[in-house]
């Protein structure tokens, strides 16, 4: 449940489900992070120049599903106490859930000068000048690919500046929960990135 976001140009990983949940699993996590006055149980991890943070939401009424949420970012930070709740630790009851899941996923990638990323539509987008015009450049695309009438993932572009940009894209992803998960969302969405923007120097780090 460790994966290495930066390889890929990736900042930021999120993916969330609902899950169904025991009376003893719910009482396990609990056990580990006591919940807040939400009843919602939060759990930390931090590796080699990542944070990570994961939340176990209060289900709703009447039911025993609970939504689950993962958050990984390319970023360093502070240590962590060791009576702090662990990722490792939740994962351990989740991995005992054997249903398949469907899993909301995020991945936003940042391409840096270095590496001279184009898209496949390149921005900021030309437009015919006219007088009077209500905005001055196009520099965000939202794309969209459809699998008959349903989305099969979405992909929204920005170049924020000259030589930079960002790629956020979004889809679901179905299976159960393994600690494999964060690697095989990662490499889902770098398949559908590669098919967006291409990067002249595949070599180079990624930097602003």
């Amino acid at each position: 449940m460790q994966p290495k976001l930066r390889s890929c140009n990736a900042i930021v990983l999120e993916f969330s489900s609902t899950i169904p949940l025991s009376d003893e699993q719910i009482s396990k996590i609990r056990d580990v992070s006591h919940p807040d006055k939400d009843g919602d149980s939060s759990f930390f991890d931090l590796y080699q120049g990542h944070r990570t943070l994961a939340i176990v939401r209060e289900a709703e009424e009447k039911t025993q599903e609970y939504k689950i949420e993962f958050t990984y970012v390319a970023r360093t930070a502070r240590k962590l106490s060791k009576r702090t709740p662990r990722i490792s630790q939740l994962v351990k009851i989740l991995c005992s859930v054997k249903e398949q899941l469907n899993f909301e996923c995020s991945v936003v990638f940042e391409f840096g000068r270095k590496l001279r990323p184009k898209s496949i539509i390149s921005l900021p987008m030309k437009y015919i000048e006219a007088p009077n015009m209500p905005f001055d450049r196009i520099q965000g695309l939202h794309l969209v690919k459809l699998n008959g009438n349903e989305t099969k993932y979405d992909v929204f572009l920005e170049a924020p500046s000259k030589g930079i940009l960002y790629e956020n894209v979004e889809f679901n992803y179905v299976s159960s929960f393994d600690e494999s998960l964060p690697d095989k969302i990662l490499t889902k969405a770098k398949s559908i990135s590669d098919k967006i923007v291409f990067r002249e120097s595949k070599d180079a780090q990624n930097t602003k």
